[in-house]
């Protein structure tokens, strides 16, 4: 269910592109990494359309959380059989991938996204607090300080984004996609493959892939506020920021419950 999460992220120029080619005030516009100036003569027109704003984008991941979290408790504290369980990770891979290949309506894919979603971190999280009750707490607000440094750190300037980073990001992902792979397929790789030791360290590489999504996600956001995209695309985007804040709670939980 995890393993496919990174490429949810906006992650790449071309979903950038996406995200403007949809919901851009100019259908001409050039889309690029860097946040136009406002004394930029290439700045998009200002459109009629209300503008996306990035703590509009915010306030819909809160609601996309909240529904996952509400989702997850009632999968947590009643009977959910298996089948149930692997049907909602279906569907929220297929929610997933509809929400970022028809960004115009990710405000109906991302509630569906994270309702489902939410059903499978609930059963997950209920059997890994059986065998210790702090994990859940424990990834719950690490999740929250997570995404709180990430945000702070990009807005103060600490870590910028540019196209290295985005290219790095997406490196990175293809390359813990492979190691999902050969794994999944029996292939032992040192350190990530056996044991404790493997858990934790494969949750710490899931993790690092994760917290560079969210920087790249709130990168875009911020230059698609800049680009003066229209209101439309704030569920977009707020989609991708849910997928890696998923990947964040998921790292979290493996490498607290390998304990």
């Amino acid at each position: 269910m995890a393993q496919r999460q990174s490429s949810g992220s906006f992650g790449s120029q071309g979903n950038y592109n996406r995200l403007l080619g949809n919901f851009g005030p100019a259908a001409g516009a050039t889309a690029t990494l860097e946040a136009p100036k406002a004394s930029d003569p290439t700045r998009p027109p200002v459109s009629d359309a209300a503008p996306f704003t990035a703590n509009e984008v915010f306030n819909k991941v809160g609601i996309l959380v909240t529904l996952a979290i509400v989702s997850g408790v009632g999968a947590a504290f009643v009977h959910v059989s298996t089948g149930l369980v692997v049907v909602s990770m279906l569907a929220a891979f297929g929610f997933s991938l509809a929400g970022m290949f028809v960004p115009r309506l990710a405000r109906i894919f991302a509630p569906l996204f994270a309702v489902t979603e939410g059903i499978a971190l609930g059963w997950i999280s209920k059997l890994l607090a059986g065998t210790n009750g702090a994990v859940v707490p424990l990834a719950v607000v690490g999740t929250s300080v997570v995404f709180v440094a990430v945000l702070v750190l990009y807005r103060t300037g600490l870590v910028t984004v540019g196209p290295k980073f985005v290219k790095a990001t997406i490196i990175a992902g293809f390359g813990l996609l492979a190691m999902m792979i050969m794994t999944a397929f029996g292939v032992h790789l040192p350190y990530t493959s056996q044991g404790t030791t493997g858990l934790i360290v494969f949750g710490f590489l899931y993790l690092v892939v994760a917290v560079m999504d969210l920087f790249v996600d709130f990168s875009f956001v911020y230059r698609a506020q800049d680009a003066g995209v229209s209101k439309e695309g704030e569920w977009f985007a707020a989609m991708a920021i849910m997928m890696a804040v998923v990947m964040v709670y998921l790292a979290l939980l493996r490498i607290f419950g390998s304990r």
